[in-house]
């Protein structure tokens, strides 16, 4: 066994010096990180040349041997590769959970004669689609020919290992060679059987920090057909999700894991992926034309040759050719020029104006805590309510203390729509559950809502719009909505009679649907008199008491719904890395998620909290009163792949807490780096381990940071200030006035 300063390292085959030979060279060994950064990959290099490896075999005896806390350490390594011509060396470089390569051992080969040259890997059909997709985006930066450069080198050589996994059988329809990551999650589909013995479980890692349990035992007819001499092909189905921590290399490594009815654990398969981001799949592609995509296509069919692959011609490849071609042909839209209003404006009643406010929900979420504290602010003024909301929630009896009437409005049709002309339909239908005659304004709030502005254009009434997703409409309705029912989703932006964004960085998405000037900059608002009313009632050593905090304890807090978006899952990945490199540290704290709900990803949250088995780490459910939490914290953590002005951060402001926050979207408009707080990139588990282990150690930077941001939210985002701009805004909507774009 090897030890360097970072990881321990043996080879158990070849013995070194090892002789090169005409067949290929097989190498097996294991390698673990150290000070609390595991190995996530290991890699040869020889020469130029980089050779993937198998890594992640379960070694049940290292466990036993480094008295892991874990039953198995996923240390082992396997591969199989063409042998150099002639003396060489080969460097095994590992990749820690920081994203990090290293050298972590060698081997000296003696001289020999090389391998036969390995066969070509195929690219499928989908996969060229997808990669031709990303070339049309990457060709709006670089010529052509470096843009299908570029992306042919996303794609793994060779995808699969080959190790010898038999008495195993197995075979991933999902992913491929390129696949989604979305919010650091993707989407695993395929089957697996043992030939003759029983599996109790299969789970999946890409960061060998986690694991994740698979749906198993799905059935498998197609695959009973295709070994009929296997009993277990017949349910052998596996499926579902896999997380996937930013500061990764790319292609990364895809692990299968099988527990088996004796106990023993296996890796039954393992395969590469480039994962591409949300963000990346948000990027406009170059403006349609039949010529450029033909020119595309064989850019890149000549750069993946280039790069050793073959794309064989097939039926399939061209229908999804063909597909490809219509979803660039679609693109993105330009915006149409507002239509005046055909009508004219009603006089306002003696009581104010009569509005009707549309929402996705009415549960305590940003969005719709939003919307209500703008209906306070307008039923103040003496304004008329009446809420429709897709889904009830404890929201509804806050509106009705307003006067409001409050109105559930089953909008499931729209999401059946299979085209344009379908959703027009259902929208018609809708129009009858939502009475607008007495109504001056619809306020529709969030993309989730667009169907009031549809509404309100039905019954001539004008429309605020206002958008708090810092995402293009195709990536916010994708597996929601039928793709073909996009144009009339994009035409709202320039029906509406004025679209609301809280910053630049969420109104850069959607420029290529609004109208000429009807949309402008409106920021968010933190309620500062409410807060501090609620801080002054209660002291900050009774809000720790009162939540069973002891005073020697550091209290770190996330707050917001628990879901995907919002990184909860890296969130906890962080802590249990802090656990890993400051132990001390994280033993000193307490680390609270509060938001959590009754969802599919509370689930899988509350799965990963067993397994990380950190007893201070745990999810609090959703509260309309999250101040507690603020005012007995000692740093707040934002965690979020995408926000655009979050209210969450306003109120940690506002209540002097420390803030470590991913760089996202409208968040750096609120405050900036290493001023009122510290940034961390989305989606990297290490970065919040280490940013949390930065800020606990320097209280009096925590201290400043949260001077700063105090005094600046209390300058700029008070209700009090920004509040009545919304109200005016709204008013001069309803009557006919100008509003002026921002």
């Amino acid at each position: 066994m090897d030890e360097t300063d970072h990881p321990f390292f043996h080879l158990d085959q070849p013995a070194a010096p090892a002789m090169a030979g005409e067949t290929p060279l097989t190498v097996k060994g294991w390698a673990r990180g150290k000070q609390g950064r595991h190995l996530v990959d290991l890699r040869i290099r020889i020469g130029d040349r980089i050779e993937p490896v198998a890594y992640g075999f379960p070694r049940a005896d290292l466990a036993r041997l480094f008295g892991a806390r874990e039953h198995f350490l996923p240390v082992g390594f396997e591969a199989t590769m063409p042998c150099p011509a002639g003396p060489a060396l080969l460097e095994f470089e590992g990749c820690d959970i920081g994203g990090q390569w290293r050298t972590v051992g060698t081997l000296e080969l003696g001289p020999g004669g090389p391998s036969p040259a390995p066969a070509l890997d195929k690219v499928s059909a989908v996969d060229f689609g997808r990669a031709l997709q990303f070339v049309l985006r990457n060709a709006t930066a670089v010529p052509l020919p470096a843009a299908a450069a570029n992306i042919a080198g996303w794609l793994p050589a060779p995808p699969f290992f080959r190790f010898r996994h038999q008495p195993f059988r197995s075979h991933l329809h999902q992913p491929g060679l390129l696949e989604r990551s979305l919010f650091g999650r993707m989407r695993l589909e395929g089957w697996l059987f043992h030939e003759s013995a029983a599996i109790r479980r299969v789970t999946a890692s890409i960061d060998l920090h986690t694991w994740q349990e698979l749906s198993y035992g799905e059935d498998t007819a197609h695959v009973a057909a295709a070994f009929p001499q296997f009993p277990p092909a017949t349910r052998c189905g596996v499926s579902g999700l896999v997380d996937i921590p930013a500061q990764l290399p790319r292609p990364a490594s895809l692990r299968l894991y099988v527990e088996l009815e004796d106990g023993s654990w296996h890796l039954c398969h393992v395969q590469r992926v480039h994962p591409w981001t949300y963000e990346e799949e948000k990027a406009p592609q170059v403006p349609p034309s039949l010529r450029g995509f033909v020119r595309s296509g064989l850019a890149l069919r000549a750069a993946l040759q280039a790069r050793g692959f073959a794309v064989p011609f097939s039926r399939a490849l061209w229908t999804e050719l063909a597909s490809t071609w219509r979803h660039h042909r679609r693109g993105r839209r330009g915006g149409a020029a507002v239509v005046p209003l055909p009508v004219p404006r009603p006089a306002p009643v003696a009581s104010g104006l009569r509005v009707t406010l549309v929402t996705h929900n009415l549960g305590y979420e940003g969005a719709p805590l939003f919307l209500f504290e703008l209906a306070r602010h307008l039923a103040a003024g003496g304004a008329r309510l009446q809420v429709c909301s897709a889904a009830p929630g404890p929201l509804a009896a806050a509106f009705a203390g307003l006067g409001a009437a409050v109105r559930i409005v089953d909008i499931a049709p729209l999401g059946r729509a299979a085209d344009a002309r379908a959703l027009r339909a259902a929208l018609r239908q809708l129009s009858p559950q939502v009475d607008l005659a007495d109504t001056d304004l619809v306020v529709a709030n969030t993309l989730s809502a667009f169907w009031g502005v549809h509404l309100a254009r039905v019954a001539a009434r004008p429309s605020l719009f206002y958008i708090h997703e810092s995402t293009t409409p195709a990536n916010f309705y994708l597996g929601h909505m039928a793709p073909e029912t996009l144009p009339v989703i994009e035409e709202t932006f320039h029906l509406a009679t004025y679209v609301s964004f809280l910053t630049e960085a969420t109104r850069a998405y959607y420029r290529p649907y609004l109208g000429a000037d009807n949309h402008g900059i409106n920021p968010g608002w933190v309620d500062l008199q409410a807060i501090d009313r609620h801080l002054a009632a209660r002291s900050r050593e009774e809000a720790r008491r009162r939540l069973g905090i002891d005073q020697a304890t550091r209290l770190v807090i996330n707050v917001g719904a628990v879901c995907d978006r919002k990184g909860q899952h890296i969130f906890a990945r962080g802590v249990d890395l802090m656990w890993r490199q400051a132990p001390a540290q994280a033993a000193a704290c307490r680390f609270l998620m509060v938001g959590g709900r009754d969802t599919l990803f509370d689930r899988h949250m509350e799965q990963l909290l067993v397994q990380l088995d950190r007893a201070n780490l745990q999810v609090i459910p959703i509260t309309a009163t999250p101040v507690d939490y603020y005012g007995a914290a000692d740093l707040f953590v934002c965690s979020s792949y995408e926000e655009s002005f979050p209210r969450v951060l306003m109120e940690a402001m506002v209540c002097h807490l420390p803030i470590l926050t991913t760089n996202v979207h409208g968040i750096p408009d609120m405050i900036s780096h290493e001023q009122e707080g510290w940034f961390i990139p989305p989606g990297n588990s290490q970065a919040v381990s280490e940013g949390m282990q930065h800020l606990l150690a320097h209280p009096e930077l925590m201290h400043a940071m949260a001077e700063r941001a105090d005094a600046r939210a209390r300058a700029i985002f008070g209700a009090h200030v920004l509040l009545p701009r919304h109200a005016a805004l709204a008013t001069r909507i309803a009557t006919g006035g100008a509003a002026s774009p921002t």
